[in-house]
This record gives C-alpha cells, structure tokens and sequence, in this order.
C-alpha cells in the first residue's frame, strides 16, 4: 500500500470511525440525559424515563464488553487456564444483548400503548422513546433479515467446512497439529 492510498484509506475511515463513536456514546448519552431530566415529566405512563436510564446503562454495558472482549482474547490464546474469560465475556454479552432487545420490546408496548395519549407526556421524553423505539425495530428487523439470507447462503452454497485452528509454526518451520509446542 502506497502512502497516498493509505491516506485516503485513513481519510474515509475517519469519519465512519466517528460515527459509530457518536452512535455508540451519543445515543445512550442522550437516552440518559432524557430519562433523568424528564423523570417526572410522564404522568400518563411514568415507567418510560425508568425504561430510557436502563436502555442507556444496557448500551452503555454493551458497549464496554465489546470494547474488553477483543483484548481479553488476544491476552488468553497464549495461556492455557481453567476458566476460558473470553467465553464469560462472550457470556456476559450474549445475555445483554437478550436483555436489551427484551427491554426493548417492553420499551415499545409501553410507548405505543400511550400514543392517543401522548399530550400527556413530555414531548421530549416520549419522541425520543418514540424514535429509539422505531428505530430499533427496524435495525432488528434488517439484521434477522441478514441472518436468514446467510443461512440461506450457507444451505445453497453447501453449508461450511470446519478447519482446524490447532496447526502451529514453529521456528524451524515445522507443521504441528495439536497442542502448541513449548
């Protein structure tokens, strides 16, 4: 790769990079701000500012045990231990995932069962539970929808082949199948 391209590789990947950093702090930051300023502001559904301050931790928790696994999993693959930290990380996130998507189907009956009511509540607080909850629909919606056409991939193509991760290179170049040499 020459420098001009690497620039310019640098250059476009900049502002994606910022993006996911808004979308990853700035949506449970506002979420948060929301539900705590606007906590009594609901007196037709006063649950909703309770749901957006644990929808916000829940992303905000998502968000850290995404941000460790990928360390933790670099720094485990050279030791043999026990108890696998990755896979309690893994474990951690997989149950947070459930728990937001969960949260969040609560999220949207409890939005949607007061919207001829919507007067009631703060405008603020119930269009931004309104909007978090379409949205989040929708983005489920568009990765089921991802997952099954992968799947089907995976039927029509053949389904997929295991490869063995346990060959090594040692330093006189020598294949081994198994347990790392010492």
């Amino acid at each position: 790769m020459t420098k001009s391209s690497s620039g310019l590789a640098c250059c476009c990947c900049f502002p994606v990079f910022l993006f996911l950093l808004v979308m990853a702090f700035g949506i449970p930051s506002f979420l948060m701000f929301v539900g705590v300023s606007k906590l009594d502001h609901c007196p037709i559904e006063p649950k909703i500012p309770k749901w957006m301050i644990c929808v916000a931790s829940l992303i905000f928790l998502q968000v850290i045990l995404e941000s460790v696994r990928p360390f933790k999993d670099r720094s485990m693959r050279c030791f043999d231990c026990s108890i696998d930290c990755c896979s309690l990380l893994s474990l951690l996130l997989y149950i947070s995932r459930l728990t937001l998507f969960g949260v969040t189907i609560l999220g949207c009956v409890l939005v949607y069962s007061i919207f001829q009511f919507q007067n009631q509540c703060d405008s603020l607080l119930y269009f931004t539970a309104f909007i978090y909850c379409v949205l989040s629909l929708i983005c489920s919606v568009i990765a089921c929808v991802f997952w099954i056409c992968c799947c089907c991939f995976l039927v029509v193509r053949g389904g997929y082949r295991i490869v063995n991760t346990d060959v090594y290179v040692n330093e006189n170049e020598f294949v081994t199948v198994g347990k790392r040499p010492v």
